[in-house]
């Protein structure tokens, strides 16, 4: 079967050994290539360009189960990266200082005898659920960060976030509504990201 994208995912998806990876369902590639199938993406494509597609005609998708990103998420039409957004019960925390002393980026703080998240700094990759003694720390919910727009060649540009945390399912209506604003705004030799930026990235987020 043809593809009408590309899917580009990192090792702990595909189940090998990654002590940073979240849960993420096994068959989660398959549907993403489901989802932009169904938007009519590849015969769009060869309306314009015959069955002379070249690689870079073809939309990508890279998910990655934790931030640190070896797939390339930040690169791809759409990146997806895994996130857990942690909460602590406080009444079981021992303040013993391991989730503070491992989280990758700084944002587990003891203020006032009390371990608190700096929002700001926090990538939301779940690692203080994994390494907390007294299994405290949990995921207040589930799902992707997902940035949009990045691109390589001769104008590089790292994909721009989008604000909250989407559900499987979510995430997977927002690859199809940028398929869909790609196709209705279609310029031959434009990437999705520049296409993405000149109608706006509040676009991908109205029903």
């Amino acid at each position: 079967m043809e593809k009408s994208a590309i899917v580009n995912i990192c090792r702990g998806i595909k189940g090998g050994e990654c002590r940073f990876a979240l849960s993420v369902d096994g068959d989660f590639a398959a549907r993403i290539e489901e989802a932009v199938a169904a938007t009519g993406w590849l015969e769009f494509l060869k309306k314009q360009f015959g069955d002379n597609i070249s690689r870079h005609k073809i939309f990508s998708v890279n998910a990655g189960a934790c931030p640190n990103g070896c797939s390339r998420p930040h690169i791809a039409d759409i990146g997806l990266i895994r996130a857990c957004v942690p909460v602590i019960e406080h009444d079981g925390c021992t303040t013993c200082g391991e989730c503070v002393e491992h989280c990758p980026d700084d944002a587990m703080e003891l203020v006032d005898g009390k371990v608190v998240i700096n929002r700001d700094k926090c990538l939301v990759c779940g690692f203080c659920t994994k390494t907390c003694p007294e299994s405290v720390i949990s995921c207040s919910s589930s799902g992707w960060r997902v940035v949009v727009g990045g691109r390589l060649g001769r104008h590089p540009k790292l994909g721009a976030e989008l604000p909250g945390v989407y559900s499987d399912a979510e995430a997977l209506e927002l690859i199809a509504k940028g398929l869909k604003l790609w196709m209705e705004n279609y310029e031959v030799g434009k990437r999705f990201g520049y296409i993405i930026d000149k109608v706006g990235h509040e676009k991908l987020l109205q029903d």
